[in-house]
């Protein structure tokens, strides 16, 4: 007779993929951290689009980014093993394809399409701006997270810093580009709380979440793009730009973003994401030798305090008070 405790443990078929992982969340510091590196890598790429969309298609040239992105996206998953263990089950695969369609390709061919209609300054103020006042007025209702009084004043200042930093509204000819800015700004607002919903807890991984959204995002892109346009002929010089736009632009900035907003409320992403408001005139200044006037100075103050407001309100402490797994909790669960 065998005393219990000296039973083997049933093991779990290597072959058999585990659900349910706990991730571990970043600290606040970090996700912060993580969100401001990937804000700046994005603006970076407005510089990115504006010099590739003289020789490319927009749509063509989306398709192409996020092809990369997500190729290097799903072989980082698949060879880490990654991929054994899946997290992205039940009600929230739904919610990962409506994330691929909406932030991988309608955003996409809203914000290529618009930058070649208008300068990407305008359009950037209007995207960036629009974001926290979309997510204020609807994080509350879907996810649960009311807009507090001390977050709405940085909203305002947020707000008010863009209005500062671009004073003159775009008229004439940028009217079209300026309304599919608008429409980016709803869509990313509403791809921020669908991946806060599915990413809140640490239930699911955030490799996986971008991997999978990117590639059915992409996928869509490419489809439109070889209905619609010509089939784009790729230069020494545009090879270069889709890779650092696909591998560091869009994979790796897309997966710490995934990373940080498991930690970060809705409305505090959004916000740290309208850096780009500071981050695109200065690049654009340094790159395509654009002014940078008293206007702008005082738009990036006024940026930052409303950054500052939102990120310190005191009910922050109790939003990020999820608990992380322990290595116990990751073994019951598995």
């Amino acid at each position: 007779m065998r005393c219990g405790w000296l039973r083997k443990p049933t093991r779990r078929s290597s072959a058999e993929p585990r659900t349910h992982l706990k991730t571990p969340q970043p600290a606040p510091a970090t996700a912060i951290t993580l969100a401001l590196i990937a804000s700046l890598l994005w603006a970076s790429s407005f510089i990115y689009i504006e010099i590739g969309l003289a020789d490319l298609e927009p749509i063509s040239f989306a398709a192409l980014r996020y092809l990369i992105g997500a190729v290097c996206l799903l072989g980082y998953w698949v060879l880490t093993g990654a991929s054994r263990i899946r997290t992205v089950t039940g009600s929230n695969t739904l919610l990962v394809v409506m994330l691929g369609v909406v932030l991988y390709a309608a955003v996409p061919a809203l914000q290529f399409i618009g930058l070649d209609q208008t300068e990407a300054v305008t359009f950037n103020f209007v995207f960036q701006a629009g974001i926290p006042l979309v997510l204020a007025l609807s994080a509350g209702v879907i996810l649960r997270e009311p807009t507090a009084g001390r977050e709405w004043i940085g909203v305002g200042l947020v707000m008010g810093g863009a209005w500062a930093f671009f004073p003159v509204a775009p008229t004439g000819a940028d009217a079209r580009g300026v309304i599919l800015a608008v429409l980016a700004a709803i869509f990313i607002g509403g791809s921020n709380l669908m991946q806060r919903r599915i990413l809140r807890g640490g239930g699911a991984s955030a490799l996986e979440v971008t991997a999978l959204s990117m590639t059915i995002g992409a996928i869509m892109l490419a489809g439109i793009a070889l209905v619609i346009e010509d089939a784009p002929r790729l230069t020494p010089r545009l090879i270069v730009l889709l890779l650092v736009l696909g591998v560091i632009n869009t994979a790796i900035a897309f997966f710490i973003w995934h990373h940080a907003i498991q930690t970060l409320r809705a409305l505090h992403i959004g916000v740290i994401a309208s850096t780009q408001l500071i981050f695109v005139p200065i690049m654009a200044r340094w790159l395509l030798d654009e002014s940078f006037g008293l206007e702008q100075t005082l738009g990036s103050v006024l940026v930052l305090l409303g950054i500052a407001v939102v990120n310190y309100t005191r009910d922050q402490a109790s939003a990020r008070a999820t608990p992380v797994a322990t290595p116990d909790d990751v073994t019951r669960r598995a």
